[in-house]
């Protein structure tokens, strides 16, 4: 609970905030109608389209999770521990954001560039002592052509393929929930990284895609195998705090699109995926020095309902084996077997959304998701349970308060606490919120919003003791946008 100060001074704090919005919305009046100028600046041939928006997102969690406006669903403590008795209160303006559209046509196609940025980045020096001084990020770059024909080529950082679209298949179009947290909703899947889609636009109903795009390996292991090499941490103009997977290729995405004008938009997509992991057995003791390559995959089906105006009914999901990290929770793709070897894990996500476009003013959302990474675990020679989500290895650890491990730590022999092996099997997650516009015309769109969280978090049993996490989560914003 907070203490009687920490209710008065947030409670001040969010009072002084409305009391602003609704004093700017009584002086919005439009009078910058003599004022407007062109939407886009001409450059030689280009035009130039500035995007973005700037804002202030308050956060409240019942549990620490030591996060900024991005929560961590697969990293919610566990209800008894420590930081699940700490709530977590945060303000912050990182998901401003700036953006760039150019776009030029020649006798065939249109050409154009985009370009996106915000601040949700850490440097080495950036905290929240003194100034929040945090880094600016890529989260979009790419150019694009689209010729007459219906084809469109896209290379650069932009959204995945399998990321849900609102219609078609070209960048842009995504349909992305409208959370004022910004790892959205758990069981939408999504990702931005480099890729090179081509596209074809067969007609104003039919379009489909295929696009190569960055790998990376998501992991996680109980008593892996010491032999074993799943990554290592980056190199030159990598960040060596992370690790990186040696994928050996690319991940591959196809996609077809069909829009109504009288229903919306549906889609089906699939993804195929190549795992790998090298066993150091110099000595041959265990058959010898290898490379275990896997290979994954999944389907997936979204649609998006637009049978009026007044609301949006979206569907969204996927199942697969290692596709983990398109879900916005960031399960696992892979764990090891017991001889090293890497085994992917199957995985299914879903979201149902639900936009309603109460008033020209006033939006309403709704959105309910889950995700679940299956057991996949083993024995190795020692009758170790080894792999994700192993019944052989014990939870007792993960849902107590205890000391820091140490010589004198309380109920801890030798300074040790209890085991904890807990994976997460299932995440669940329900959300509501609004958009509220006080103004949005020639000057551009002045709003406030606020979300509701709440999400549980299950994992395997352990040894008969399966520990839950469970948060709530309350949001709040404030945002100007560019005309």
């Amino acid at each position: 609970m907070f203490s009687y100060n920490v209710r008065h001074l947030t409670g001040a704090v969010i009072t002084a905030t409305l009391w602003g919005v609704a004093a700017l919305s009584a002086q919005a009046q439009d009078t910058t109608a003599d004022k407007s100028g062109p939407a886009t600046l001409a450059y030689k041939g280009v035009t130039l389209t500035p995007t973005g928006f700037f804002t202030m997102d308050a956060l409240w969690r019942q549990r620490n999770e030591t996060a900024d406006i991005g929560s961590s669903f697969n990293g919610i403590p566990f209800n008894h521990t420590t930081n699940g008795q700490l709530s977590e209160f945060r303000v912050s303006a990182r998901q401003s954001r700036l953006g760039l559209l150019a776009e030029g046509k020649i006798s065939s196609a249109t050409l154009s560039g985009y370009w996106e940025t915000d601040f949700l980045s850490a440097g080495t020096s950036s905290n929240t002592n003194e100034s929040d001084s945090y880094t600016a990020r890529i989260r979009q770059f790419f150019a694009q052509a689209v010729f007459d024909n219906g084809i469109g080529v896209d290379a650069g950082q932009m959204w995945s393929l399998m990321t849900p679209s609102k219609h078609g298949v070209l960048p842009r179009s995504e349909y992305v929930p409208a959370t004022i947290d910004a790892q959205f909703s758990v069981g939408y899947n999504w990702a931005r990284q480099a890729g090179l889609r081509v596209s074809q636009k067969f007609n104003d109903v039919v379009s489909a895609a295929v696009a190569v795009e960055q790998p990376q390996m998501t992991y996680a292991a109980r008593n892996a195998p010491a032999d074993v090499v799943i990554g290592n941490a980056g190199g030159s103009l990598l960040n060596s705090s992370a690790n990186y997977s040696t994928d050996p290729a690319p991940d591959v995405i196809g996609k077809i699109a069909f829009d109504s004008k009288r229903l919306g938009h549906f889609e089906v997509k699939a993804v195929g995926r190549a795992f790998r992991d090298r066993i150091v057995d110099p000595a041959g003791a265990n058959g010898g020095s290898r490379t275990s390559t896997a290979y994954g995959g999944g389907v997936g089906a979204a649609a998006l309902l637009t049978p009026t105006k007044l609301f949006d009914l979206g569907l969204n999901a996927m199942w697969g084996r290692g596709i983990g990290r398109y879900g916005t929770s960031q399960l696992p793709d892979v764990t090891v077997s017991a001889d090293g070897t890497v085994a992917p894990i199957e995985a299914t996500q879903a979201l149902v959304t639900l936009d309603v476009h109460a008033t020209p003013k006033l939006d309403v959302y709704g959105y309910g998701g889950v995700e679940y990474a299956d057991r996949t675990a083993g024995v190795d020679a020692n009758g170790r349970g080894v792999g994700y989500g192993s019944p052989l290895l014990s939870n007792v650890g993960c849902d107590a308060e205890y000391a820091p491990a140490g010589p004198y730590t309380p109920g801890a022999p030798g300074g040790a606490n209890p085991p904890c092996n807990a994976d997460t099997r299932s995440i669940y997650q329900g959300n509501v919120g609004f958009w509220y516009r006080f103004y949005r015309g020639v000057s551009g769109t002045f709003e406030w919003g606020a979300q509701y969280s709440h999400t549980v978090r299950n994992t395997w049993v352990g040894a008969g003791y399966e520990p839950e996490a469970t948060e709530n989560m309350g949001f709040t914003s404030v945002r100007y946008y560019l005309p």
